[in-house]
C-alpha cells in the first residue's frame, strides 16, 4: 500500500470521526435536532392556558408574628420583611409603647390595604404596661399616632382590629410551622399571650428582641433628660415586668441590644437608592426622611430595622451568650439587662454587626422590591 493511498484512509476515517462527534454535540446542545428525532418531545411549548409545573414549589419563608409598638423604625422593619422573601408574616400585633395601639393599629390597616396585603391580621394590646407606669414622651405618642405626618389612604376609614393577646396565642397555636416571634417594642403582648397560653412556647421557634443595653450606656436621657436612669433601654424601660417574665421564660432568645444598633447608621444617600424599589420600600423612605427632612438629622439609628435585618441574615452580626435578667424594681435601674456571671446562658446576644453589609442588604431588599 502506498504512502499516498494510506494518508487518504486515515484522512476518511478521520472524517466519519468528526462527523459522528458533531451530531452528538447537536444532540446535547441544539433543541430543535433533540425534539426532531424525538429526544425532547416534553420541550414542546404547552397549549395556553395550562397551568405552570408545581413540581418545584417555592420554599415558603420562616413563620413570623411581628409584634411592635407604633415606632417608626418598627414600622420599617416590617416593611422591610414585607419586601423581602425570607419570612412569612401571620399576624401584626401593636403593643403599648410610642403610640396608642387602637390608633396605629388603624394606621397599620391603612398601610397594609395600600401595599395590597388583605391576609394579614392585625392586633392591638392594651395601653399600659403590667406594672408600673413608665412611658414615652407624650409628644412622641401624638407623632406616632399622627404616622409622622406621611399620608396613608383611607383615612376615614375603619379596619378590622382584634385582641393582640388573643391574636398571638390563636396565630402561634395554628401554625403547623414553628413561629418566630419578631419583638420591637415593650414585650407587653408577649408576656401576656404567655400567661394566657403558657403551651405556645411549644411551637416558638425563637423570639428576637430589639432592647436592651448590655455594654453602653441606655438611651432614656435621650427623650427624657431630666431621667436619672442611665442604663435602660426604651422597650425594656417601658414594661420592665413583662421584660422578666420573657426572658425569663426559657424561650430561645436572640437580643439585639443599643450595643448592636449604635454601631450602624443610615442617611438621606441610603433612602434614595431604596427609593428604586416598590411602594413599600417607598413608605420606608418617607418614614426615615422625616428625620432627615423635617427633624435636621443628618444620620439616624435604625433600631428596630437593625434587629429585622439581622433575624434574617444572622450572619451578618456577631453574637454572645449571655445570661440576662430585668431590673423590675422602680428606681434609676428599672429596664436595665444585666448580664449575670452565674447561671446557664438564656440568650444570644448580637454584638458587632457589620454595618457596611447591613446597609447594603437592606438596599438591596428595598430596591428589589415590587
Amino acid at each position: 500500500m502506498t504512502t499516498r493511498k494510506r494518508l487518504g484512509e486515515i484522512l476518511q476515517v478521520t472524517v466519519a470521526l468528526l462527523s459522528i462527534v458533531g451530531v452528538l454535540a447537536a444532540l446535547i446542545v441544539v433543541p430543535e435536532v433533540r425534539q426532531w428525532i424525538g429526544l425532547d418531545q416534553a420541550a414542546t411549548p404547552p397549549p395556553p392556558g395550562t397551568p405552570a409545573s408545581s413540581s418545584m414549589p417555592t420554599p415558603p419563608g420562616r413563620a413570623v408574628l411581628f409584634d411592635d409598638d407604633g415606632s417608626l423604625d418598627g414600622t420599617a422593619a416590617l416593611l422591610f420583611l414585607l419586601s423581602g422573601d425570607e419570612v412569612d408574616i401571620q399576624a401584626v400585633t401593636v403593643s403599648n409603647g410610642e403610640a396608642h395601639p387602637d390608633v396605629y393599629a388603624q394606621n397599620i390597616g391603612r398601610l397594609l390595604d395600600d401595599l395590597g396585603i388583605i391576609n394579614i391580621p392585625v392586633g392591638a394590646g392594651q395601653d399600659r404596661p403590667l406594672a408600673g407606669q413608665n412611658s414615652f414622651p407624650d409628644w412622641m405618642v401624638q407623632l406616632s399616632d399622627d404616622f409622622w405626618t406621611v399620608p396613608l389612604p383611607n383615612p376615614d376609614r375603619t379596619y378590622p382590629v382584634q385582641d393582640a393577646v388573643q391574636l398571638m396565642v390563636n396565630a402561634i397555636s395554628n401554625s403547623p410551622d414553628p413561629v418566630t416571634v419578631f419583638s420591637s417594642g415593650p414585650l407587653t403582648n408577649l408576656a401576656l399571650a404567655l400567661r394566657t397560653s403558657p403551651s405556645i412556647a411549644d411551637n416558638i421557634e425563637a423570639v428576637y428582641v430589639m432592647g436592651g443595653a448590655l455594654n453602653v450606656p441606655g438611651n432614656i436621657p435621650g427623650l427624657e433628660p431630666d431621667s436619672t436612669n442611665m442604663a435602660a433601654e426604651w422597650n425594656l424601660y417601658v414594661d420592665p415586668q413583662a421584660a422578666h417574665e420573657v426572658f425569663a421564660s426559657g424561650l430561645p432568645l436572640s437580643v439585639v441590644p443599643l450595643d448592636a444598633t449604635n454601631q450602624v447608621t443610615i442617611n438621606i444617600e441610603d433612602t434614595r437608592l431604596w427609593r428604586t424599589g416598590g411602594k413599600a420600600a417607598g413608605y420606608a423612605a418617607d418614614l426615615y426622611d422625616h428625620s432627615f427632612l423635617n427633624s435636621g438629622m443628618q444620620v439616624t439609628e435604625i433600631w428596630d430595622l437593625l434587629a429585622a435585618v439581622v433575624m434574617t441574615n444572622p450572619n451578618l452580626c456577631r453574637f454572645e451568650q449571655h445570661s440576662l435578667s430585668i431590673v423590675t424594681e422602680q428606681g434609676d435601674a428599672a429596664g436595665q439587662m444585666v448580664s449575670q456571671l452565674a447561671g446557664a446562658p438564656n440568650a444570644r446576644v448580637c454584638v458587632q454587626p457589620d454595618p457596611d453589609l447591613v446597609r447594603q442588604t437592606m438596599i438591596e431588599v428595598f430596591s428589589h422590591s415590587d
